[in-house]
């Protein structure tokens, strides 16, 4: 049924195990439902395989076909073919709802913004967005209950892991938590395991990277129900992600995740109000890659003044990029888009002279010392001595950062740049 704003509504299947995602795709595939899928395992042959499945009243329609690669790249096809797509669905007699697979080589939050937001150029179509059309109001996540914290915390590349055939530097630990952190409901699959202690640890995990999904276990070799799965999808709870778009200034710890240990996890927040000496904090970001599961959070930066830094780690590679700017350095008209809740907490912690400015950064632990993480990062801090040089000594420090940076260091490495402050995870 569309939305309340007359939209079609969309799911999102996403995971790193392209089995599992298909099943639970024609799990979801009831009456009224068009499904489409992309497999990039054909990218080094110049396509991409689609598939499509149109359950519509008696009619069960399959269909598989080559997509040309626009420009080389999988994004740029995965743009030119599905978003029309979707347009074209909207307007379809008989389609109630769509449900898209991801290739598990694609991070679903952003397609999201992809829909929501690239100008779909079509003779066929009125000018719009996908978005226009379609809402994306949940997303499902496969979860291997046998692999899934291994993948979450290496640092195997994605080509390596034998997810993607083309060149790709990002590791399979990012898409991992990429996938788990956006879903709605986390299918768990080969639960129960034999080793009950290895299930409830993986659990508390995912409880603790994404409090608000629902945890939905399947026996390995056990069927996806079709009541269970609707009803783990209706029961999604209003502050679960429904498609939501993260910013720069959301709340780190976004669902209330449990703040004690379990099994070994542990979340370990750290806050200050002084910024980080640039030297030392490149120094401290070694204790973010050993034995946590991922960590995320705004860093100021002593020669980034104005700028909001976004640090975000998965298992052994970590990342830190100018993501945005800090409310204190806009100017009224600039402040004009930024939602009232962001307003409100930056006032909570406003400071006559510097600001919103700070750092917050909440990891996710599984074998680290949560004191040695807080003593190197404040050990990062800027001192006193240093402050009282005064604003321009501290600008000057040299930074190793620059606007895109990655641990462990690869000189050779292509930037990859970061979403806009509107888009950052």
């Amino acid at each position: 049924m569309p939305t309340a704003s007359g939209k079609t509504p969309v799911t999102l299947v996403t995971g790193l195990n392209r089995e599992a995602t298909a099943r639970i795709a024609n799990t979801l595939a009831v009456s009224g439902t068009a499904l489409i899928s992309h497999d990039l395992r054909a990218l080094p042959l110049g396509y991409v395989v689609r598939q499509t499945r149109n359950v519509i009243g008696d009619a069960d329609l399959f269909a598989i076909e080559g997509v040309q690669l626009e420009h080389g790249c999988a994004t740029c096809t995965l743009r030119h073919d599905l978003l029309p797509m979707l347009r074209t669905l909207h307007r379809t007699p008989g389609v109630e709802r769509i449900v898209v697979v991801l290739d598990p080589a694609f991070e679903p939050e952003p397609v999201v913004d992809e829909i929501a937001h690239t100008l779909v150029e079509s003779e066929d179509l009125p000018e719009g967005t996908a978005g226009d059309d379609v809402e994306v109001i949940s997303c499902v996540t496969a979860v291997a209950a046998d692999s899934w914290l291994n993948d979450a915390t290496g640092d195997l590349t994605v080509c390596e892991a034998g997810i993607s055939e083309v060149e790709d530097e990002r590791t399979l630990a990012q898409i991992a938590i990429a996938q788990v952190r956006f879903g709605d409901v986390l299918v768990i699959t080969g639960a129960p395991s034999p080793d009950h202690y290895e299930e409830a640890r993986l659990s508390a995990a995912l409880r603790r990277i994404n409090p608000a999904a629902i945890q939905h276990p399947v026996a390995h070799g056990g069927a996806f129900g079709i009541a269970d799965m609707l009803i783990s999808l209706a029961a999604v709870r209003p502050e679960s992600r429904r498609g939501r778009v993260s910013t720069i200034f959301d709340p780190l710890l976004d669902g209330c995740p449990p703040l004690d240990a379990d099994c070994g996890i542990e979340i370990v927040v750290f806050e200050a109000a002084r910024p980080f000496h640039p030297g030392r904090l490149h120094d401290a970001l070694d204790v973010l890659l050993d034995g946590v599961i991922c960590s995320r959070g705004r860093v100021w930066l002593t020669s980034s003044n104005d700028d909001v830094l976004w640090l975000e780690s998965a298992g052994e590679s970590l990342g830190i990029a100018k993501a945005g700017r800090w409310l204190a350095a806009r100017d009224e008209t600039e402040l004009d888009d930024i939602a009232p809740q962001v307003r409100a907490m930056a006032a909570l912690r406003w400071d006559a002279r510097h600001g919103d400015r700070h750092s917050s950064i909440v990891a996710v632990t599984h074998r680290a010392d949560a004191a040695e993480i807080e003593r190197a990062l404040t050990g990062a801090l800027v001192t006193d001595d240093e402050l009282a040089r005064g604003s321009d000594y501290l600008a000057a420090l040299e930074s190793p950062f620059g606007d895109d940076h990655h641990d462990p260091c690869d000189p050779d490495r292509t930037p990859t740049p970061i979403d806009s402050e509107e888009t950052t995870r």
